[in-house]
């Protein structure tokens, strides 16, 4: 039997601020049968997780099996930390508003000013595919602080 006392449930609107806070999501897909994981800079908007990436094995994952699981997790003060995890199918954005929209916000979050020297959204090289994934079975989770066997992710 799962030993559940050290595990925080968080609720739906807990989830949703740490995924807005996050800086960091891990976005798994699979890539030729196996699991392919990999950190990625995003932003929340109108419910939605968006990211932009490069050509290569994430995208071809995601026109293979667009279904994905993404973990966001932010470290609190001490060894605290809280958790998001949901799943969802990515797909990707072509429509140059949403695209420009996103891409706005994506420099709003990381970036004051520019980011890699483009002073605008709508200068930004277009090669880069934008995807979008809407959330589905949202589920989050805290620890109480402490590396404990009971409270650090993955209980190792």
């Amino acid at each position: 039997m799962r030993d559940t006392a050290a595990v925080i449930e968080l609720s739906t609107e807990q989830c949703e601020r740490i995924l807005g806070e996050g800086r960091v999501a891990h976005i798994a897909h699979a890539s030729d049968g196996q699991p392919y994981v990999t950190p990625m800079s995003y932003v929340m908007v109108d419910g939605d997780l968006y990211f932009r990436t490069g050509v290569g094995r994430r995208v071809d994952a995601i026109r293979a099996n667009s279904r994905s699981c993404i973990d966001v997790t932010i470290l609190r003060e001490g060894e605290a930390w809280e958790s998001v995890v949901f799943w969802g199918d990515a797909r990707f954005i072509d429509d140059p508003d949403e695209r420009s929209r996103v891409v706005a916000a994506l420099l709003s979050k990381y970036h004051s000013d520019t980011a890699m020297g483009f002073p605008s959204p709508s200068m930004l090289p277009v090669d880069y595919p934008i995807v979008a994934i809407t959330p589905e079975s949202i589920t989050g989770r805290a620890s109480g602080g402490g590396l404990t066997t009971k409270t650090r992710p993955g209980r190792l």
